[in-house]
């Protein structure tokens, strides 16, 4: 096959492939990104060498050429090739070639992707279904790639777990021998919380809340204070057992999204991140950082500068976007993608986890994914605010149309957000509809 003839083929491939414009280095690493390697063209790849000088030639560009197709088009691939030589045994051949690697095609699955990240939504108390989800999730072996966990509110808290070591079936254990209820805390529970309310910016101190996510965080590494830095550090040590955490919070300050990781606040508590996820607006006391990151324990000094943090949920309550940065991408697909105007790639390796109710999901899950918000049943005054809330809540955090195939839709059950005292056989309701959200994704 001479060159000229090789570089019609190359043409031919352009015109069929748009992705072959971006040529991976070696047949190995167009293999492993599209997950779909030829066996058979690996055979017959040193065979080909030898009968076309040109080949050897043009390696350059050429050699790169034929892998490609032989990897990711082996059907096509051999039937073109088939017609190029002009002798009946290589078309005998490369036909033979066409029988091997696209039937095995045809018969498997789609290969799963190789999840690095998964992130959790904030929905109060419903956060319990996470449970369920993460012990499905680990049954299909989905967790065990994972290198970073992000969360939202209730997302956070679950996300922090996941973080520190905890497995799915402690972390269901914690949650079903929590008492909930205890997290709203504070003395003289009306005039006190008159004046936290207008001072302190909540009804409740959530004290109560960051004591228990210490004690939880001590209890598997034996450090209470534990920052985001040193939790970095033991999953770099220990890959796999922990993970490094991003949990969000609201700069009412700043009037913007806050991400707090080992990379914007390394010596942040772990328990003050979720704290800080988790202040909802007015409920629970607001918390105050100074003008390093560090959190103000008390009242600040008089003059001394401020920031005003609460719950990211108000601004990033579904944050799936955490890690659509080159920097959290594999080397290959970070180096063929180019960011928008903010920075940001899509990133596959990102799985979602969302709470909704059961006629917004029907709405979701429809092929053309969510064009609108399924109506609201409103028959009285908490349904008046549940209504609200999600309408404005979904206003605030609208998801983009690409998130949804990466995104886990768990049914709320009719449950409110509300942190109260839930019994144990409504936990276990969400949980179960937390591993059936799972079972749903990846079945589809």
């Amino acid at each position: 096959m001479d060159a000229l003839t090789f570089r019609r083929l190359v043409l031919t491939w352009q015109k069929l492939a748009l992705n072959f414009r971006r040529p991976a280095p070696t047949w190995q690493t167009a293999a492993l990104s599209w997950q779909r390697p030829a066996p058979t063209f690996r055979r017959l790849a040193p065979g080909w060498q030898r009968l076309a000088p040109g080949f050897r030639r043009e390696k350059r560009w050429s050699s790169t050429a034929l892998r490609w197709a032989g990897c990711n088009f082996p059907g096509i691939f051999g039937l073109l090739m088939a017609t190029y030589f002009p002798t009946s045994f290589m078309r005998y051949l490369f036909l033979l070639s066409w029988l091997l690697g696209s039937l095995p095609a045809l018969a498997q699955p789609a290969a799963r992707p190789v999840y690095r990240n998964l992130v959790m939504e904030g929905g109060g108390i419903r956060g319990v279904a996470y449970g369920g989800a993460l012990l499905e999730l680990e049954r299909q072996g989905v967790l065990a790639g994972l290198q970073r966990v992000g969360g939202t509110s209730a997302g956070a808290i679950q996300a922090a777990l996941l973080a520190v070591g905890y497995s799915p079936q402690e972390i269901v254990e914690v949650v079903n021998n929590t008492p909930i209820q205890r997290f709203n805390d504070g003395r003289f529970l009306f005039f006190g919380g008159s004046h936290r309310l207008t001072r302190q910016f909540g009804w409740y101190r959530g004290d109560a809340l960051t004591a228990h996510i210490m004690q939880l965080v001590a209890r598997k590494t034996g450090n209470p204070n534990l920052t985001l830095q040193e939790l970095h550090q033991l999953a770099q040590q220990q890959p796999g057992r922990y993970l490094d955490l991003y949990t969000t919070g609201t700069n009412l300050t700043q009037q913007r999204v806050q991400v707090f990781s080992h990379e914007t606040n390394p010596t942040l508590r772990v328990a003050d991140a979720v704290r800080i996820s988790m202040s909802i607006p007015l409920y629970f006391r607001a918390v105050l950082l100074d003008a390093r990151g560090n959190v103000i324990q008390g009242k600040p000094q008089k003059g001394q500068p401020v920031q005003v943090l609460v719950d990211g949920g108000l601004l990033a309550n579904y944050p799936v976007e955490l890690f659509d940065y080159p920097r959290y991408l594999p080397t290959q697909l970070s180096a063929s993608t180019a960011p928008d105007a903010a920075g940001r790639v899509f990133n596959p390796e990102t799985l979602g986890l969302r709470l909704d109710r059961a006629e917004q999901i029907a709405c979701d899950t429809l092929p053309t994914g969510r064009q609108e918000l399924a109506p609201y049943d409103i028959n009285g005054f908490g349904s008046y605010i549940a209504a609200l809330y999600n309408l404005t809540e979904e206003t605030l955090n609208p998801t983009r149309a690409q998130d949804w195939s990466r995104t886990v839709s768990i049914n709320t059950e009719g449950f409110a957000p509300k942190i109260k005292r839930m019994p144990d056989a409504d936990k276990q309701r969400l949980m179960a509809s937390g591993r059936r959200g799972v079972q749903a994704f990846f079945g589809r």
